[in-house]
Formats: structure tokens, sequence, C-alpha cells
């Protein structure tokens, strides 16, 4: 009898232990949860750590404060047009002026008319470059989200031009080359560049934007660290001056990559005419 009711003690050890251990496995998998949600919603409400991309929440209200502020000054400069302009009025006629030429110059005769598209790209690209210069703004355009889609835009408004103004069979035809012998060769080719093109354009400005904004943390964070208890050490300030020649040639660059994308479609069947009539001449 002793032996027997030490089996019935060791069996009842046997059936409870799975459930007691369930018990443990449930409450250490609480304890976790709870560890794991309070570190959740604290990491909601932290600021962006260093090397970190800003969430894009925030990169968009940056951008949408970018939109206002060239609203606002376009506003402003078109309010009251008058023959002796102020200030506004006199800075936006040159700003147009210029971007007129620019168009022209980098598209051809015609080119004026695709202004709006080069400046808003320019001056928004501009703007929001900039605005990273400046201690707890971020530039919209350090999120790859911003610059794709100023990428994609261009994409299909080129794709468009050329399809409006050269057809369908036109439009293709730019893609097969000039010489019709090597354009089973070519097609794929010039297919597969022309659908890379607004990934391109997005990870250059993407990537120096970053890049730029990135580095004028660490060195700010560094300059912190090293003088403490002094005024702080601007050794992000050569870099601060960088960035604002760095801000002016991406924008630059982005802007007249989309002259030159719609120069090639504008263009395309101008350029076949002007080669028939020379090989004409020849003959």
């Amino acid at each position: 009898m002793p032996l027997e009711a030490q089996g019935i003690k060791i069996a009842q050890a046997t059936e409870e232990s799975p459930i007691q251990h369930n018990a443990a496995q449930t409450g250490h998998a609480g304890a976790e949860a709870k560890i794991v949600g309070t570190h959740t919603s604290e990491g909601v409400a932290e600021e962006p750590k260093l090397g970190e991309i800003p969430s894009a929440t925030l990169l968009f209200w940056n951008a949408v404060f970018v939109a206002i502020l060239l609203i606002a000054f376009a506003a402003a400069a078109t309010r009251k047009l008058r023959e002796i302009p102020n200030t506004a009025q006199n800075l936006a006629e040159f700003i147009v002026d210029t971007m007129m030429n620019f168009t022209r110059g980098i598209i051809g005769p015609g080119g004026e008319k695709y202004t709006p598209l080069a400046g808003t790209l320019f001056f928004f690209i501009l703007v929001s470059n900039l605005l990273g210069q400046i201690p707890g703004m971020h530039s919209p355009t350090a999120n790859l989200s911003t610059t794709l889609a100023l990428g994609l835009i261009v994409f299909i408004y080129v794709q468009y031009l050329g399809i409006r103004q050269n057809g369908i069979g036109g439009y293709l035809k730019h893609f097969a080359g000039p010489i019709w012998r090597i354009s089973p060769l070519l097609f794929p080719i010039e297919v597969i560049s022309e659908l890379v093109k607004p990934f391109t354009l997005a990870m250059r400005l993407f990537g120096n934007i970053f890049g730029e904004d990135t580095v004028i943390v660490v060195l700010a964070s560094l300059g912190i660290a090293i003088m403490p208890k002094l005024p702080i050490l601007p050794v992000q300030f050569p870099i601060l001056v960088l960035g604002l020649l760095t801000s002016f040639v991406q924008a630059l660059v982005f802007t007249l990559l989309t002259c030159i994308y719609i120069s090639l479609q504008s263009h395309h069947d101008e350029g076949h005419e002007t080669h028939a009539h020379v090989e004409a001449a020849a003959h």
C-alpha cells in the first residue's frame, strides 16, 4: 500500500506539472508583452534617433509647410500687379524670367511652356532641402517616399508627353533606336533604362540630402559632447555652409534632368526628320 500511495502521488504530480508549466509560460509571456508594449509606446513618442529616417507623418507635414510657403509667396507677389513692381513682384518676375530662359535653353524653342513644371520642382526641392538646415526641422527630401513621388511625377508626365506628341507608334519607335537591324536588341534595353529613370532621380536626391542631414546631426552632437559645460562648439558650421550649395545643386540637377527627359521626347521626331534631310541632301 505505501508503494501504491507513492505511485498515486507521483501520477498526480505528473498530471499537474504541465498545467503549472503552461501557467508559468503564460505569466512569462504576459510579462514580456507588457515590456514590449511599454517599449513600443515609448518608442512612438521618442524623437528620431541619430541616423534614423524621421517618421513619414512628420516629413509629410514638413512638405505641406514647404508647399504653403511657396503658395503664400506666389499669392503675395501676384495679388496686386503694378507697372512699377514692389519687392515681391520684382523677385517673382526675376524668378519666372530666369526659369523661362533656363527651360528654353535646355529644351529648345518652345521650352518655356514647361516652365511651370520645372520651376515648381526646382523651388519645392530647394526649399525642402534648405528646411533641414534649420534646427528642429527636417528636409522632406530626406525621405525616399518624397523623392520617389517627385520622380514618378516626372516619369508619368514625360511618358504622357511622348505619347501625345509622337503617337503610340512614334513613342514605341523611340525605344527601337535609329537602326532597325539592331532594334530587337535595343528595345528592351531602352525600356529598362526608361523605367529606371524615376528611381535614379529619387535615389540621387534622397542619398545626398539624407547624408548631409545625418552629417550635420553627427557633428552637432560631437560639438555638444566635446564641450558640455561651455558654449556649443559649432563643428557642423562648415557642413551647413556646404549644405547651402548642395541644396541648390541637387535641386538644379533634378530640374535639369527633367528638362532633358522632356527634350528627348518632344524633339524626337524633329531629330529623325533632320537626319533624313541630311541623308537626302548627301545623295
